[in-house]
């Protein structure tokens, strides 16, 4: 290997290094843009509760919680995978209904 080819082979592996970088930063910058929204959306006195603890409190199936969800009929939030719902969403909601 001649040294021009080295120097070019060279380069080229620094550019793809500081792409790389670039990528990472945007991600990391996104990352913790989400950190902050999901950790915002939860820290408010407010109780969240969960998919079973809202169908006990609605007696109905998850199935039919996923049908609200789906059409819009009761809010509802998502930390990670996990689905919760304001305490006092779903008891404006069983009052909206009767």
């Amino acid at each position: 290997m001649n040294n021009a080819n080295f120097f070019k082979q060279f380069h080229n592996l620094i550019d793809e290094v500081r792409e790389v970088k670039n990528l990472q930063s945007k991600t990391l910058q996104i990352l913790e843009r989400q950190k902050n929204s999901t950790t915002n959306s939860f820290t408010s006195e407010e109780e969240y509760i969960s998919v079973k603890e809202t169908c006990l409190i609605l007696k109905c199936s998850e199935v039919s919680l996923w049908k609200l969800r789906r059409d819009n009929k009761i809010p509802y939030s998502r930390l990670n995978r996990t689905i919760r719902f304001k305490k006092s969403d779903v008891y404006n909601y069983l009052n909206q209904i009767k």
